[in-house]
């Protein structure tokens, strides 16, 4: 066939084809707000296409250098924005309401398929049931319930549920920010605070060198912020990343790859300090007029030696403990300390274990000594950027009042494990008050205390959090759980009495999503210069319908007010006119935008768009002038953004130094200052790391494990998609040749991964991209078991690699909050026969079982993995940390 042909048959394939845009925020990386191009035919999503919002009909991401500079690029979406059609047309779809029979638990009951009036009275029922039986607080909702956030819908009118503080990705950097900086990260997202801690992507042009510190943005970080980093790199950016592993953003972005130990990172920290006090690379000016000097000193001192444990923190000092040499650290703290700007960038990972709170704070204490923490080209080095939004976007206007309840904040959102584990002992008289408090992280000690008996979920929430055993124990406790599942294999509905089929938001209906996140979405914090609109896609499959639907259902059924209260417009809307009624106030609150003249001026337009133009390139944008940098709308309007005590960045906290801090929200005890030996340790360095190379299990559990996320997984959302599995993505446990030598572990091996709080089968990925001493689990798995279970396996031993059951979910000694993400765990070859019975246990075990054996098998059959390079750079660390 020639040329011509080829072009003709495509056409006869794509009539009658519809094309239409949306974001894809329901699968985890939320903020990126990628724009996809989206073809329909026969009511199912043939293909998916990048943004052509910029350059019509083309999908490259710019058009020139200048309006790079200005925003005007195109919010193309990764791997898993590509592969949505295999979520929404599986096999294992849920596709009608669903009851249980028998316990909760893996392995310990089934689903039949109910009418979605038995589902819905049921529900209804059982809330007023444990409303009246165990009092408001007796109901928890999953949906993101942080920054004192509570997501259950229906709480201002019925008066029910609570809300949580803290939050999952930024807990490792909350105390630090807060502490030292005075950013309250809960204030500055609901405009509390008068300044954001975040920048726009186009500033790192202005940066002369890019620190990467335990970060890996070309695997981790969706959406244009990763973009300009690479662009940015292209265009002579100075890059060094500092990692245990040799990550792809050291082999696509690095000048300069340091590994160093897990969790050693304050030490380092530490000897640059000193470096650059002894040299006096410290940025004077900036440090007289917004740092606070007895706070400095006392730093200054510690760093020096001149503090009570007399110990000067040099590179020698830190080079055994880190297994990066003297000589790099100092020639890395000289390069940092004369380069400006330096964008520093310490990321989540290595924040969210033991002391990594510690280190959070001291990224950000580098950057203030070095003037780079608030100017063009450098950053706060804290978790989360927000920055301020560009582009007025329409808000469609549903009615709803706002209620008379204050839904309470009554715990850590990192903390639901140890609530479901102990509110029976406190609720039974087993322990005190005050030790419930102080394990769940009670904000105040007036607060009311949870008794939850009902979870309602979204999606896969039970699998995504640490400590997978004692997690599933405490969830399956309760009297009654229910929520809204895509596949009818995911591990959290397991746990669920009842389960929805729920619509894939950016596809399918026209749902709001998380916290009223409309469907005119805004960009992303560090490109907030545009929003898009998520149009209407397909028809919902199955029985599948809209969440809202279901909330309002539930909502006539507690009673008129809250109904009234939730959806007063939509209340009498049948179920077949629901869709079409949604879009109808969507398309109201545009027509109101568009007839804001001031607003069309501002975008540029010279006529009134309609709806129909606007569905057609729904992407509004504007320029960026000046890109923002942390803290610029404060300092412009010279105001302090540092609501410190002092006003100042505080580099030993005077907050911790008047509070008694176990009684605080923190609920332990935390030092004004980073330190290396913490006063809570008080000498004995063998409490000092839970997940670390000191504690005494080491012995048992030598290799530390690290957590990474994925290209190919947002939390555990496309762990059971095709596209996504083993021919794209192979999940294994990575671990170095040298201590794959030592166990006798080839590449491809079928391996016991184990920890003292519980174990999974993987095959090994045998890489020089690990340092020794260290193993990876990629974050992202399903919790699949045999359903053989012991003392050690609750449910069954877990058959498919979710690093969660290894993890221990206690939280740092001295404080409360930080997700704790790193652990100890031990790797050991499994032999093949025993790997082959694994396979057969798992056949006997039906459907969820004959996928587990199909895995094992897929494992067994990887035998000639390649091995990678960075050999060489590799080998100096481990020569380093068996001397160390």
């Amino acid at each position: 066939m020639d040329k011509q042909g080829i072009i003709e048959t495509s056409k006869k394939r794509r009539e009658g084809e519809r094309i239409f845009y949306t974001s894809c925020p329901a699968n985890g990386c939320w903020d990126s707000a990628c724009v996809l191009k989206c073809h329909e035919k026969d009511g199912k999503i043939i293909a998916i296409e990048p943004d052509d919002s910029v350059n019509p009909n083309d999908s490259r991401e710019d058009c020139g250098w200048e309006n790079t500079w200005k925003g005007n690029v195109q919010m193309r979406p990764c791997a898993m924005g590509h592969s949505w059609k295999k979520e929404l047309h599986a096999d294992t779809r849920l596709l009608h309401p669903m009851k249980r029979v028998g316990k909760k638990g893996p392995g310990q009951g089934y689903f039949v398929q109910i009418s979605w009036e038995e589902a819905l009275d049921t529900i209804a029922e059982k809330m007023i049931e444990i409303k009246e039986k165990y009092g408001p607080y007796g109901i928890f909702h999953s949906q993101y319930p942080s920054f004192e956030k509570n997501g259950f819908p229906l709480a201002p009118w019925w008066e029910a549920g609570f809300g949580a503080w803290g939050e999952h990705s930024t807990s490792g950097h909350a105390a630090g920010e807060m502490l030292h900086l005075g950013v309250d990260l809960t204030k500055v997202t609901r405009g509390l605070q008068n300044s954001m801690p975040g920048f726009e992507a186009p500033d790192l042009f202005n940066s002369k060198l890019f620190v990467m510190w335990g970060m890996d943005p070309v695997v981790a970080w969706f959406g244009p912020t990763s973009y300009y980093m690479q662009l940015a790199h292209e265009y002579g950016l100075k890059t060094i990343v500092i990692d245990p592993r040799y990550t792809q953003s050291a082999e696509i972005l690095a000048d300069q790859w340091i590994p160093i130990r897990p969790g050693t990172d304050l030490a380092m920290m530490l000897a640059v300090a000193q470096v650059l006090f002894e040299e006096d690379l410290v940025d004077h000016e900036f440090i007289d007029e917004w740092v606070d000097k007895e706070g400095f000193e006392e730093w200054r001192a510690y760093v020096m030696g001149e503090g009570e444990d007399g110990l000067k923190k040099t590179p020698e000092w830190a080079a055994p403990i880190t297994a990066v040499p003297a000589e790099t650290i100092r020639e890395f703290a000289r390069l940092y300390g004369t380069e400006k700007p330096v964008h520093l960038q310490y990321f989540y990972s290595c924040a969210k274990r033991h002391m990594g709170d510690y280190s959070a704070s001291a990224s950000m204490l580098l950057q203030a000594m070095t003037g780079n923490i608030a100017c063009h080209g450098g950053c706060e080095s804290g978790a989360c950027l927000p920055t301020p939004g560009r582009v007025p976007a329409p808000r469609a206007d549903f009615g709803r009042n706002p209620g008379d309840y204050q839904v309470p904040v009554l715990f850590n959102n990192n903390c639901l494990t140890e609530i479901l584990a102990r509110q029976d002992d406190y609720w039974s008289g087993k322990i005190t008050e005050s030790e419930f408090r102080h394990l769940i992280g009670s904000p105040t000690n007036d607060c009311p205390l949870p008794n939850i008996q009902m979870i309602i979920f979204e999606n896969n929430y039970g699998n995504n959090h640490s400590n997978v055993n004692k997690r599933f124990a405490g969830m399956a406790n309760t009297e009654f759980n229910w929520g809204f599942q895509w596949h009818m294999n995911q591990p959290t509905a397991e746990l669920c009495d009842i389960i929805l089929p729920a619509p894939v938001w950016q596809f399918e209906g026209m749902d709001e999503y998380m916290y009223g996140h409309q469907r005119f979405v805004s960009g992303p914090n560090g490109m907030r210069n545009y929003f898009t609109f998520c149009a209407r896609g397909l028809d919902f499959p199955g029985e599948v319908r809209s969440k809202e639907w279901v909330w309002t259902q539930i909502a006539k059924r507690l009673g008129d007010e809250v109904v009234e209260g939730y959806n007063p417009r939509m209340k009498d809307v049948a179920v077949e006119d629901w869709v079409d009624a949604q879009e109808a106030i969507y398309k109201e609150a545009f027509e109101k935008w568009a007839d804001n003249a001031t607003i069309m001026a501002y975008l540029g337009y010279d006529h009134r768009p309609t709806w129909e133009e606007f569905n057609a390139n729904p992407v509004i944008r504007t320029e960026i002038d000046e890109p923002y940098y942390p803290f610029k709308s404060a300092l412009d309007k010279g105001e302090s953004p540092f609501n410190t005590p002092t006003k100042k960045i505080e580099f030993s906290s005077n907050f911790v130094k008047t509070h008694d801090m176990t009684e605080s929200r923190w609920r332990g005890r935390i030092d004004p200052m980073p330190v290396w030996s913490p006063s809570y340790v008080e000498g004995d360095i063998s409490t000092a790391s839970n997940d670390g190379f000191y504690n005494p299990k080491v012995k048992d559990y030598p290799l530390s494990l690290v957590t990474p996320v994925s290209v190919y997984r947002q939390h555990s959302s496309n762990d059971n998609n095709p596209y996504m599995r083993e021919d794209v993505y192979r999940h294994a446990v990575w671990i170095s040749g040298v201590d794959a030598k030592a166990r006798g572990i080839k590449d491809g091996d079928l391996c016991r991964v184990y920890s003292d709080r519980g174990e999974t089968l993987l095959t090994a990925y045998v890489t020089n991209r690990c340092m020794p001493g260290t193993a990876a689990v990629h974050h992202g798995g399903w919790y699949q078991t045999n359903g053989e279970t012991s003392e050690m396996n609750v449910f069954g031993q877990d058959m498919r690699g979710t690093p969660n059951i290894l993890l221990d979910d206690g939280h740092l000694p001295h404080i409360l909050g930080a997700l704790i993400i790193a652990g100890l765990v031990e790797v050991e070859k499994v032999a093949d026969g025993d790997a082959e019975g694994y396979g057969n246990e798992a056949e006997r075990g039906g459907a969820r079982g004959a996928m587990v054996a199909v895995a094992c098998r897929d494992r067994l059959a990887q035998k000639d993995g390649v091995r990678d390079a960075a050999a060489v750079a590799l080998e100096a660390a481990a020569s380093a940390a068996e001397n160390a």
